[in-house]
């Protein structure tokens, strides 16, 4: 907004002051010591008050000095006749246009003057600025350096303007991937939406969450999460082109919004593309990394009639589509946000399970096919809350996975089953190996080694009945790593088993480094193994390979006898399944090892 200018009309004393906007002056000359007339397109007034540097408090509005007797406003000058040293503060060749003398200034300042005043101000939308750079003047000036003092002011004014437009630029820009931000998109959206009601349009939000990312920043690092969210920001922006308006919402989470929709179709189809957008491989450190997305849909007007709750309800069915697995997408259903509700009820309630120590610990058999008898055990966590009983598993580890409850509740189980089995081997009972998952969190902890050790210690347990269970999800990412780790657990002298092995994105090779004691087939294999030929042959595949690789095999999740019976004639080693036990609280478990229970009873 330019400034007020007090003036009078004839330059007395106690004559009545007007106010005129800045913009509308076209030049101020110095009439007398400390006296200024004030000249617009029509008429000419006089400054209220005497002020030395006038120029100086006027700069940012445009007005530079360009003569000893003149301030002109640069934005007002329409041409520059350079042989007579002429201004022209409006149309040369009409009669009334004013003009100001810049007689003593040499013609390329001046032109540099216009030039700079013309592109100080401009700012690409991606961040990228056009720079002039502004030399002083090379030539002796006038005696009393009036040039070089103007010049100086449009120099700071330059940088000022410039950094101003960078702040406003980091405002409403995410500064890792130069994406717009939370706070840009929102505005954007509030426009959209008044748009959308004039045009009588339809618009949709889609929220985008990247599956298994922390995984990647966890055991690669904040380096290879950055170099990933700028990679798939390029990616995103890449598919969206200029039709549509893409921004980072924060953490691994982007945000897209299509204007103008004629049908649910046109967003289904969009939607449909993004994970194969997505497909290409990401490379960190001459490592392969793949990242998939997780996609929740809210349209416009129908599933929400402002900002926040389109973004709310597309939040909600982004968690829909990550339930099911990810890679995929979701629209939103009112019927969500009771599921969003609950969720919300049982992070409150998770919390403080943790505190009030609501959680056990339950055991289920392992056991040897070549004897039938138990070997070991998995400890499993289970959630008896007060109210509700038994909380399933599935509902509660995924929570506390994404929450970081996982760190505690995981750690607290290790110490529990480690004293439990203490405790029995005291007792006089068979000495049994314990399994216990480790989440990915647990085992990139700082010190994870150290917390084996001292667990180990304080339970008074032997390292060799301590089996540590991790996922190939965490085995096969920042390899060099890991490999570290088990070398310094396996000197420790604790067992380490690869679990859900074949659900991911396994790699032979890995494995044959790792030199892990056993390889655990996930239950989905094991569950239509004798029914269906594909389940057959991966399974009958991983345990010869890990025959070849000289490492036990165990099944899960065994129930019947025909499973039994396949398994033991490929030759598997292990099993553990309700065929023999359901996971027991540790009571009931005691009393199963104490009668020396085994598969094949005489």
């Amino acid at each position: 907004m330019a400034q007020k200018i007090p003036v009078t009309r004839d330059g007395k004393k106690g004559s009545d002051s007007l106010l005129i906007d800045a913009d509308k002056v076209v030049k101020i000359d110095k009439v007398g010591h400390r006296d200024y007339l004030i000249h617009t397109k029509d008429n000419q007034y006089y400054l209220d008050f005497s002020l030395g540097s006038i120029e100086e408090w006027l700069y940012e509005d445009g007005f530079r000095l360009v003569d000893s007797s003149n301030i002109v406003n640069m934005n007002q000058v329409k041409a520059y006749d350079s042989r007579k040293g002429t201004l022209y503060l409006g149309d040369p060749d009409a009669k009334r246009t004013k003009t100001a003398s810049a007689a003593h200034i040499h013609k390329e300042h001046i032109t540099n003057l216009i030039s700079m005043l013309q592109t100080s101000t401009s700012w690409a939308p991606n961040g990228n600025r056009q720079q002039m750079e502004i030399q002083p003047p090379s030539f002796v000036m006038n005696e009393d350096n009036q040039f070089s003092r103007s010049y100086a002011t449009i120099r700071a004014m330059h940088a000022k303007r410039q950094a101003e437009e960078q702040l406003i630029h980091m405002a409403y820009h995410d500064s890792l991937t130069n994406l717009p931000n939370r706070l840009k998109f929102q505005e954007t959206l509030r426009n959209a939406i008044t748009e959308a009601d004039a045009a009588e349009s339809k618009l949709a939000v889609l929220f985008v969450d990247l599956d298994r990312f922390k995984i990647i920043n966890d055991t690669l690092g904040h380096q290879a999460g950055d170099l990933l969210q700028q990679h798939v920001a390029a990616k995103l922006s890449e598919f969206a082109g200029d039709s549509h308006f893409v921004a980072r919402f924060g953490g691994d989470e982007f945000i897209l919004l299509m204007k103008g929709i004629q049908s649910i179709e046109e967003v289904l189809a969009f939607a449909s593309g993004i994970p194969n957008c997505m497909k290409e491989a990401f490379y960190f450190e001459q490592q392969e990394l793949y990242v998939t997305a997780s996609i929740g849909i809210a349209l416009y007007p129908r599933d929400g009639d402002n900002d926040q709750s389109l973004i709310k309800n597309a939040d909600t069915a982004m968690y829909k589509a990550k339930e099911k697995g990810g890679n995929t997408f979701e629209m939103y259903h009112p019927e969500m946000n009771m599921r969003s509700l609950y969720r919300l009820n049982m992070e409150i309630e998770l919390r403080k399970a943790v505190e009030r120590e609501q959680f056990m610990v339950y055991y289920q058999p392992l056991v040897e096919l070549s004897t039938g008898k138990i070997f070991g055990m998995e400890s499993l966590v289970r959630w008896k809350h007060p109210e509700w009983g038994m909380v399933s598993p599935g509902e509660f580890i995924p929570l506390a996975e994404e929450t970081g409850l996982i760190l505690q509740l995981g750690n607290w189980v290790l110490q529990q089953a480690c004293n439990q089995n203490a405790k029995w081997i005291a007792m006089g009972l068979p000495p049994l190996c314990v399994s216990v998952n480790i989440s990915v969190k647990q085992f990139m902890q700082s010190g994870f080694v150290q917390l084996i050790e001292d667990t180990l210690r304080l339970s008074g347990l032997p390292s060799n009945l301590l089996c540590l269970e991790i996922t190939e999800s965490v085995a096969m990412n920042n390899v060099s790593y890991i490999q570290d780790m088990l070398d310094k657990l396996r000197q420790i002298g604790v067992q380490i088993s690869i679990d859900d092995f074949g659900t991911g994105y396994s790699s032979l090779s890995y494995l044959k480094r790792f030199r892990v004691h056993t390889l655990k087939i996930d239950q989905s294999f094991i569950r239509d193994v004798t029914t269906d030929e594909d389940n057959a042959a991966i399974v009958t595949a991983l345990i010869a390979m890990s025959q070849q690789l000289k490492i036990k095999s165990l099944a899960e999740g065994v129930e019947t006898l025909e499973q039994l019976q396949f398994l033991r004639d490929r030759g598997c080693n292990e099993i553990q399944g309700y065929i023999f036990s359901t996971p027991l609280p540790a009571d009931q478990f005691e009393t199963m090892i104490a009668e020396n229970k085994v598969l094949y009873p005489h």
